[in-house]
């Protein structure tokens, strides 16, 4: 079953998702305004409104196709180990090189103003062995940040790897 909202390419709604997901991914939610939206896709804003019904619903859309990308690769990384630890590991690392090559940073940083589940939360909450500690909730607060901070330029994507390899380090 195809989901309802995918656009046929060159069509309105298509280009209407493809301006936002650049403005979304640059200047995040809050920095988005429908009207330069829609002009920078040189339409009307009763054209975004009436494809999508609100901003936040144009968001929803865009977030949640670029969540399912970003999980796609995790899932296949993690499947790639059966040790729970490394298969995050390796999952965060690969989610954060797809986010940051992709110039997705900030937008995937940033809180869902929409307050839809956090599926990439969820995906690492199953992946945790440790049942006795929500081990997810400061992984995802951690990867967020990297890639927050990456967005601002205050760290290197090298960097980024760094810090996550040094969250699962071992002591002896």
């Amino acid at each position: 079953m195809m989901k309802e909202w995918i656009p046929i390419p060159g069509t309105n709604k298509d280009r209407l998702i493809t301006v936002a997901l650049e403005e979304f991914s640059k200047k995040g939610f809050e920095g988005v305004n429908i009207t330069e939206l829609a002009e920078k896709a040189q339409m009307t804003t009763g054209a975004v409104y009436h494809h999508f019904g609100s901003k936040a619903k144009l968001y929803e859309v865009i977030r949640t196709e670029i969540e399912q990308r970003i999980l796609d690769r995790m899932e296949g990384a993690a499947s790639l180990f059966d040790n729970p630890n490394e298969a995050i590991k390796a999952s965060m690392i690969t989610g954060m090189d797809f986010v940051t090559k992709n110039e997705f940073s900030r937008l995937i940083s940033e809180p869902n103003p929409t307050n839809k589940t956090d599926r990439i939360e969820r995906f690492l909450s199953d992946l945790n062995n440790n049942n006795d500690l929500p081990l997810e909730l400061v992984l995802i607060a951690s990867w967020r940040s990297i890639l927050k901070g990456i967005s601002k330029e205050e760290i290197t994507s090298k960097q980024g790897k760094e810090l996550i390899n040094w969250l699962f380090k071992k002591e002896s």
